[in-house]
C-alpha cells in the first residue's frame, strides 16, 4: 500500500465508492479484458472494474487493505485476483493487461514496469498527489510520495494522451488517461 494512502485517510476502513476520476473515465474502459489495479487499497476501484466486466488483478502491500477489499468484493458478488506485494519489487507480466489503474501511488522506478505491463492499445488511468499538496493544510507530506510538476505527463509523453490535468483545489492532484501505442 502506498504510504500516501495512510497519510490521506489515516485509518481504516477505506472508502468503498469508486474514485470519481475513474467513474468519469469509465466510458474509455474496454468492455472486457484484463485489468491491473496497482496500489488497490481497500479495493473500491477493483470492484468497480470487475462489475464493469473486467478480469481484475489487484495489488497492494497492506494485509488490512486487502482484507477490506475481499470483503467488499464479496458484498458485490465479484471475483478479483488479490495479490499482496510491494509495488517497488512486484514483478509484473509483460503485455498482460488491457487496462491499468493507479491511484495514490508514486514511484518513478515503477513507470517502466507499468508501461511494459500494458498490451499495445491498452489504457492507463493514473491519479495521485503532486508536490503542490504541501501548500495545503492536510494530506500527504512526504515529498517521495508526491509527483514533481509534469512528472506523470513526462513519464507517458510518447503515448496518446487522452486527458491530463494538474490542479490544486481541495487537494493537489495530477490526473492522466493515456493509451499505449499499438505498435
Amino acid at each position: 500500500m502506498s504510504p500516501a494512502w495512510d497519510e490521506r485517510y489515516g485509518s481504516w476502513p477505506a472508502p468503498t465508492e469508486p474514485s470519481r476520476f475513474l467513474k468519469e473515465s469509465a466510458y474509455l474502459l474496454p468492455p472486457s479484458g484484463d485489468a491491473l489495479d496497482a496500489a488497490c487499497g481497500g479495493g473500491r476501484n477493483s470492484v468497480f472494474l470487475a462489475k464493469a466486466g473486467m478480469r481484475v488483478t489487484a495489488v497492494d502491500s497492506s494485509a488490512k487493505g486487502l482484507d477490506q477489499a475481499r470483503e467488499l468484493a464479496g458484498q458485490n458478488g465479484v471475483e478479483i485476483n488479490w495479490v499482496r506485494a510491494d509495488l517497488e519489487t512486484f514483478s509484473m507480466p509483460v503485455a498482460a493487461y488491457d487496462l491499468a489503474i493507479v491511484f495514490y501511488f508514486r514511484d518513478p522506478e515503477f513507470y517502466a514496469r507499468l508501461r511494459a505491463s500494458l498490451r499495445p492499445g491498452g489504457i492507463l488511468i493514473y491519479q495521485t498527489f503532486t508536490r503542490d499538496q504541501l501548500q495545503l493544510a492536510k494530506g500527504p507530506r512526504n515529498q517521495d510520495h508526491l509527483l514533481k510538476p509534469g512528472e506523470l505527463l513526462a513519464a507517458f509523453a510518447d503515448w496518446k494522451i487522452i486527458f491530463y490535468r494538474e490542479t490544486t483545489l481541495v487537494e493537489s492532484m495530477a490526473s492522466l488517461v493515456a493509451r499505449k501505442p499499438k505498435t
